[in-house]
């Protein structure tokens, strides 16, 4: 009988004094170590979603078995006596937050211990996402992430992004592990569903060899979806309130479906009603979630998961604008307002500032540039069927199919930007066969070695093919970007609206415009346009298929030493062309076959049990993208060729009985920034990572980090250096009598990163006491960021303080939440890093949320 089995069954009464035993520890210890993982691939341990609190302390806490195909063969080998019942206080699943808690499968699909995984990955519990208030605001934060991963510093990405920003580059969104493919630079142009989520791991880097990778990324975020509980009935109702306008609420029920406990469920509804701090903001969402699972033998298992989200909501594109040194020190804003009908972009019909601009003057950052027009709605879904047969302990197969569907239409007057996708989708299927093979008899008298330790060479491979298919019908325009001649003070905000210029009223219907002009959307609203010809900016009519085999190879050589060698090579079948509506004078077509190889080398050397050393190359083409993943017609065989390519190596540490995890790295990353209506430029990310997690016990646990990252942009072979919508801060335009909106380039040249600091310390500490009373502090600290390639204007260096007062009961839960408790000023760039909206760094900059607060109830049946 195995040790995970015996620790399932001990009765929850018990499981409070064990800890108090020290003679006792070392079965906690086996116990958390054989604990199935729910990174990567979904297993039957169930927690409540990241909306509310987790019920780790309710009797009704789930049976927890092994479902996950590929585990360890010694896990599934290891041989137990019976056992006296025993009593145990040990730290519960959801509030592990140490790395080393469950194996992890969203590095290299197959589970492996993180101190063995030569890559830099944080797996993010429930209870830990909950600490750093990940999905509490009802859409991904610029902040949240990094209170955990300070490489995961992320812009405000218009409060409609489905990934962070990871080392300065947009992360990939995967949810169990299959890539979202129907988003731009994690762009997904609709507020993100957190309701479905259970847990995540963040990875930094690229993909590998099973998963894959279809654009440029920093790494990737991969979703856990909510599991069907298979113990009992049980659920529980939820309701957050916070200020400026908060509404959420939600209610989560499952359980056995037949009497043998193989057949389960588990709903989730969750609904939301939400203003903002930021005038004419909001977010109104309802998404039911349902998962089923069936597994009637250990060796099969099938789960379905599928997700339906209705959106009502406003991108947080235009919040203040004509950002100066004097806006970020003082507060102080220029007013005064070009008259609407002469607003344009460029320097050929653009009044100078001088004559319109007026004196400095205090400013709300309450108030940002979105006409109460401003907004548009959408819907998704999600279908996704697990299947998992084991043959036997050492072959296994597992078939994960993955249908997305988007649906979406806004629009921006201020910009211009308006989209519509007209019920985009994307099939996937991805088929593994994982195989142990052992190339030495396994006896106990192998060969051993002083330095590298007794010879294995074991392989645990996983090999298959996974087939995509995907449709994308997009229009978009954005190219009209005026947004510094308007003024957030003594201006109609109806009159924030480039329609009513007549220099574009003048793209309108003409061909020879910039990127084809502007043109009606066929069956949207009076006021819609797209231009046909912008490149990655977006509109197309597209389809394309891709088939990627992979290979992926785990070569124990020692008990020490570890190899992982992986290979995928994608084939993208493409077919694209302007979409309906273009004029048969810019009709453009695209049908082309691409091949995009991938290779991983990583090793690991257990120095000591307690120590690793490690070090990975990863090496991949991957290709652009247009608006919501699919292809421009106007796209050349470059941009199905960008290379991202990095060096990571560092150190992983497993000390003071597993309860202290620390690790080191250094990397070099090589990839591409992302241009919207232009080439991709290749850039260059080095930097160094320190972590440290800490919990001795179920009351106390730390988690710090440091992140050391610098980027550059090399545009010494492009021809020309940066563009920008304005090439220089308003403050400047107004004492060299110079243009705004100016849509000017830089010369060629190597440029450091803009909106991204070099330096980011973050730090979580929680107690709680055994009344059920606790109390987490986080801490982010960021040094300067730059807003444009001249490098005059920049955000200081700047902290923010949160704190989180919680009360945990077996039926109630409450946490009430602090942000920015010491109402720091701090600001963040519109754009970060390699991410295209630094383009709109003079014209557009984000003030940091103040002093709020957030309050939420939960009961649990």
């Amino acid at each position: 009988m195995k040790i995970l089995f015996i620790f399932t069954h001990l009765k929850i009464k018990d499981l409070f004094s064990l800890f108090l035993a020290p003679q006792r520890a070392v079965i906690i210890f086996l116990s958390l170590c054989f604990w199935p993982s729910n990174q990567g691939y979904p297993d039957n341990t169930s927690s409540l979603p990241l909306n509310p609190s987790a019920a780790t302390n309710s009797p009704d806490s789930a049976d927890t078995t092994d479902s996950t195909v590929g585990s360890d063969k010694k896990t599934k080998n290891k041989q137990t006596n019976s056992l006296p019942e025993i009593t145990v206080t040990a730290v519960g699943p959801n509030e592990n937050i140490l790395p080393t808690a469950h194996s992890n499968t969203s590095v290299y699909a197959i589970p492996l211990d993180v101190i063995d995984i030569p890559r830099n990955v944080t797996p993010i519990s429930h209870g830990l996402a909950q600490s750093a208030g990940i999905g509490q605001f009802g859409y991904l934060d610029p902040l949240s992430t990094a209170f955990i991963v300070p490489a995961a510093l992320t812009q405000i990405n218009y409060g409609i992004a489905s990934a962070p920003t990871i080392r300065g580059r947009n992360g990939l969104t995967l949810i169990n592990g299959i890539e979202e493919t129907l988003n731009n630079n994690s762009e997904q142009n609709i507020p993100w569903n957190y309701n479905m989520v259970e847990s995540m791991d963040i990875v930094e880097g690229p993909s590998n060899a099973v998963f894959g990778a279809t654009q440029v990324s920093g790494g990737y975020i991969n979703y856990i979806t909510k599991q069907p509980y298979f113990d009992n009935f049980r659920g529980y109702v939820w309701d957050t309130i916070g200020m400026y306008q908060e509404y959420m609420w939600g209610a989560d029920i499952g359980g056995p479906i037949d009497k043998d406990k193989k057949l389960a469920y588990r709903f989730s509804y969750m609904g939301q009603e939400n203003g903002s701090y930021y005038q004419y903001q909001r977010n109104d969402q309802q998404n039911f979630y349902l998962a089923l699972g069936y597994h009637p033998q250990d060796s099969y298992s099938l789960d379905l998961y599928a997700d339906l989200g209705t959106y009502d909501f406003t991108p947080m594109w235009g919040m203040i604008n004509r950002p100066t040194q004097q806006l970020i020190d003082n507060g102080l804003y220029f007013p005064g307002a070009l008259s609407p009908t002469l607003a344009n972009t460029g320097i050929v019909n653009n009044p100078p500032a001088s004559s319109y601009l007026g004196t400095p003057v205090g400013i709300s950052r309450r108030n940002v540039l979105l006409n109460p027009t401003d907004g548009g709605y959408g819907t998704t879904g999600l279908t996704q069927v697990i299947q998992r047969l084991s043959i036997n302990e050492d072959f296994q197969i597992i078939n994960n199919t993955f249908f997305w569907y988007h649906n979406d239409q806004w629009i921006l007057h201020p910009l211009f930007y308006d989209e519509s996708c007209r019920g985009d989708y994307e099939i996937d299927n991805r088929t593994e066969c994982r195989l142990n093979i052992y190339s030495l008899p396994q006896e106990n008298g192998e060969k051993s070695y002083p330095v590298i330790g007794h010879l294995l060479f074991s392989h645990a491979l996983d090999t298959g093919i996974e087939m995509h298919y995907q449709k994308n019908l997009d229009y978009n325009s954005d190219s009209f970007i005026v947004l510094n001649s308007y003024s957030l003070i003594n201006q109609n905000p109806l009159l924030w609206n480039a329609e009513l210029s007549k220099y574009f009223q003048a793209r309108i219907g003409n061909p020879k415009a910039p990127f084809g002009g502007e043109w009606p959307i066929p069956g949207a609203p009076a006021g819609y346009y797209f231009e046909p010809a912008n490149l990655a900016a977006g509109s197309t009519d597209c389809h394309y298929g891709a088939v990627s085999p992979f290979l992926l190879d785990n070569i124990n050589i020692t008990d020490k030493l570890s190899l992982i060698l992986g290979a995928r090579a994608t084939g993208y079948f493409i077919s694209a062309q302007t979409p309906p509506g273009t004029p048969p004078i810019l009709f453009q077509q695209l049908s082309t076959t691409q091949l995009t190889p991938l290779v991983d080398v990583g090793t690991v050397y257990k120095i000591f049990p307690w120590l690793s050393a490690y070090f990975d190359f990863n090496w991949g083409y991957v290709v652009n993208a247009a608006d919501m993943g699919g292809f421009s017609p106007f796209f050349g065989p470059s941009q199905f060729h960008l290379l991202n390519e990095l060096y990571e190596g560092g150190f992983k540490f497993d000390l003071l009985n597993h309860s202290l995890f620390a690790a080191v790295d250094s990397f070099s990353q090589f990839t591409y920034l992302n241009n919207r209506t232009g080439p991709a430029t290749p850039s260059t990310v080095n930097g160094f990572e320190a972590s440290i997690n800490y919990q001795p016990n179920r009351h106390f646990w730390a988690k710090l980090g440091y992140a050391y990252m610098h980027g550059t942009e090399d545009w010494t072979s492009v021809g020309h250096g940066p563009p920008m919508y304005q090439t220089y801060s308003t403050a400047l335009a107004l004492q060299s009598n110079l243009p705004l909106n100016n849509n000017q380039m830089y010369p060629a040249g190597i440029y450091n990163f803009l909106g991204f600091p070099d330096q980011i310390f973050s730090g979580l500490i929680t107690y709680r006491h055994d009344s059920g009373i606790g109390i987490t502090m986080g801490a982010l600290l960021m040094s300067e960021q730059y807003l444009g390639y001249n490098y005059t204007t920049h955000i200081p260096t700047q902290f923010i303080l949160n704190s989180t007062l919680f009360y945990t009961a077996q039926r109630w839960e409450a946490r009430l939440y602090f942000y920015n408790f010491t109402n720091e000023p701090y600001w963040l760039a519109f754009g970060m890093g390699a991410n295209g909206t630094r383009t709109f760094n003079y014209e557009d900059i984000v003030a940091g949320m103040p002093f709020w607060i957030q309050a939420t109830l939960v009961y649990k049946f």
